[in-house]
């Protein structure tokens, strides 16, 4: 994997001049001003800055069709924003080109109780969809550890941090069809709404499953306009618990087994912790065991109760045992407040922090935590921590590296590039991949050369979001 050796600017533009009395006389709302497009140069990811000639703020799908279309003409690069903090760099406008920001488009267009759907725009929060749906009784499966701040449309255009369930699996799977502005600006309704008589309540319709396509692209494909996903009822009991091991091989154990078995089926999330982390929360309070797994259950009372009966005592024959400190100082209220992600690491001291995540079979676990304890010892000089969330089947895993940007950037970037070989050679799938992971591409050789076929297909000039998955 290689970033280039340039400043934290644009690698290169390569769009056509701006056309600036055009683009006025088509977009009045056109933001040129250098100070207003600071905010639209990078997300919080450790891959370079961009500069974008120009920011648009759409507030409607015709909007984003005209944006669309005039970059066509003027073959001006157009990548989509939404609340800009994601860290795979998929919105960093590395071919300058156009800011498309759809956080205004933020309106939730529909609750619809009798098919289970809830249709937004990209810019609602998932803070607001929460809110509005309580009165109605229902919730959705998932929301990302960015928190109520974090964008229906950003999450599930970048696979979204912290995205996995043992209840729902993931984001994605929340999904049940989409409204997306083609290259070409043509609309294109997914799953059952392919039939506008019908509308939003099949993911599987028609033929392919043409939805899974733009999910996780960053906006390679396609500039999503619209979101149905399934809502839930509000669980009747909502109860957390956390469950310490010894050392990672018999937690992967005691993981394989539960998801084998589906004791997690009330789980609706879960995440595991290292002991620097569980240690950083507690302040010494008590001996932090090596992993410490949090779990999330939700559903009626009595079912509940049997299932955190069932897994603490699956997981006493791992060598595992409830360990309630965590769960009352952190996990408790992670879960309660969503508050930001990273508060559970407890490192504060760096500036930013650069995030890899990855997906894994369970029983590759201990491997991902060994790597973490390698970096430690080779890259001192930066504060490491790493976490894992708990999937139907498999996990999600994220290796955080905190740094001071001002004096190791370049630092940063290039111990990340080791740490993406090294996830890769253990078995480890790139899953929120943006920029980040895109010189990784050709490790997936026939995978990626379908992508080209696609991107070739549906945009030719290759204007949407250009370099994301190296496309």
């Amino acid at each position: 994997m290689r970033f280039s050796n340039q400043p934290k600017e644009a690698l290169k533009v390569k769009s056509a001049p701006l056309g600036r009395e055009f683009l006025e006389s088509q977009l009045p709302r056109l933001l040129e001003d250098q100070v207003d497009l600071i905010s639209y140069r990078r997300d919080a990811s450790v891959y370079p800055a961009g500069r974008p000639q120009a920011a648009f703020r759409a507030t409607s799908t015709d909007e984003v069709v005209q944006v669309v279309k005039i970059a066509l003409q003027r073959k001006l690069p157009v990548y989509v924003w939404g609340a800009g903090s994601t860290y795979a760099g998929g919105v960093n406008p590395s071919s300058g080109g156009i800011a498309l920001d759809v956080s205004p488009m933020n309106r939730i267009l529909a609750i619809d109780r009798t098919r289970a759907v809830v249709l937004v725009e990209p810019g609602v929060t998932y803070g607001a969809l929460l809110e509005a749906l309580r009165p109605h009784g229902l919730t959705v499966g998932i929301v990302p550890l960015t928190g109520p701040s974090g964008t229906v449309g950003g999450t599930i255009s970048s696979h979204g941090l912290g995205t996995g369930s043992p209840r729902f699996q993931g984001t994605g799977d929340e999904v049940a069809g989409l409204e997306v502005v083609l290259a070409d600006g043509e609309i294109l309704c997914t799953g059952s709404a392919v039939l506008k008589e019908a509308g939003f309540f099949q993911r599987y319709a028609v033929g392919p499953d043409l939805t899974g396509l733009f999910l996780g692209a960053n906006g390679a494909f396609g500039v999503i306009t619209k979101i149905a996903l399934w809502t839930h009822p509000i669980p009747a009991h909502v109860e957390t618990m956390a469950l310490g091991f010894a050392d990672y091989p018999t937690a992967a154990n005691f993981i394989a087994h539960c998801q084998e078995r589906e004791l997690f089926r009330n789980v609706w999330y879960g995440a595991g912790y290292d002991k620097a982390a569980v240690a950083a929360r507690i302040a010494g309070a008590a001996p932090a065991p090596d992993f410490c797994l949090g779990l999330d259950l939700r559903g009626e009372p009595e079912d509940v109760a049997a299932d955190r009966r069932r897994l603490t005592q699956a997981a006493r024959g791992y060598g595992g045992d409830e360990y309630p400190i965590f769960n009352d100082v952190f996990f408790s209220k992670l879960r309660r407040d969503f508050s930001f992600w990273y508060g559970y690491a407890g490192y504060f001291s760096r500036s930013m922090c650069a995030l890899l995540m990855t997906s894994m079979e369970s029983s590759t676990m201990p491997r991902f935590f060994a790597l973490l304890t390698r970096f430690r010892a080779d890259y001192p000089e930066f504060t490491w921590g790493a976490g894992t969330v708990l999937c139907r089947r498999g996990l999600h895993g994220a290796v955080i590296m905190f740094y001071d940007e001002q004096r190791q950037w370049e630092a940063a970037r290039q111990a990340c590039i080791a740490c993406c070989e090294h996830l890769l050679r253990i078995g480890c799938v790139p899953y929120k991949t943006g920029k980040v992971w895109a010189s990784l591409m050709d490790n997936f050789p026939a995978y990626f050369k379908l992508l080209q076929k696609l991107k070739t297909a549906l945009d030719p000039q290759r204007l949407l979001a250009p370099d994301n998955l190296a496309l």
